[in-house]
């Protein structure tokens, strides 16, 4: 029976938490194979010490509690936020909870990290702080010239995709940034948020 000495590293990530770390272990073999040593028993320790971040807490349309580990910034709880209300009916001037226009759901789901926005998607475009296309970050307000210039908004969620109150007619949903329709219109994005 032969002893090895291994240097494991790992790379965990559960639940977003990730653990980095190099263990080292002992490993009793019983014969090889072309692959390698078949190991019967292995004894695996570390002196490493993982905290679970506190959850942070955001209400979501229901006043239930919608959570997040930490790590999370509060771009990826609007965006998170956001999601609530896919499905409520475009009404022209609606601010929610149950209908919205545009600059409506975006105001809204401002107004519930504390920050105020305008029900304008012109003075919407106006504040913040200007973010390229290809660095966009959930949170995001993106801006696009619809029928006019900057005439619609929306959250981006990530992934090329933003939650919009599309038009008379429809519901809030998810589009892509990416979709011919959309691209071709793309005016801008925005950053109220670090």
């Amino acid at each position: 029976m032969k002893k090895f000495r291994f240097l494991i590293f790992t790379g965990l990530c559960l639940g977003g938490i990730t653990v980095l770390g190099t263990q080292t272990t002992n490993a009793d073999t019983t014969g090889n194979t072309k692959k390698g040593a078949v190991i019967k028993s292995t004894t695996l320790s570390t002196k490493k010490i993982v905290t679970v971040p506190e959850k942070e807490k955001i209400k979501d349309s229901k006043g239930s509690l919608a959570l997040s580990r930490g790590g999370s910034t509060q771009g990826n709880q609007v965006a998170a936020y956001t999601h609530n209300f896919i499905g409520s009916p475009y009404v022209w001037g609606a601010m929610g909870p149950k209908a919205f226009d545009c600059s409506g759901l975006t105001a809204f789901v401002y107004g519930k990290v504390g920050i105020s926005l305008p029900h304008y998607t012109g003075s919407q475009f106006s504040m913040g702080s200007s973010v390229q296309r290809n660095d966009l970050k959930p949170g995001d307000l993106v801006f696009f010239n619809t029928y006019g210039p900057i005439s619609h908004v929306g959250v981006y969620i990530g992934g090329g995709e933003f939650i919009h109150a599309p038009g008379s007619g429809k519901k809030v949903t998810i589009s892509d940034i990416n979709n011919g329709y959309y691209s071709s219109r793309y005016a801008g994005a925005r950053r109220y948020l670090n």
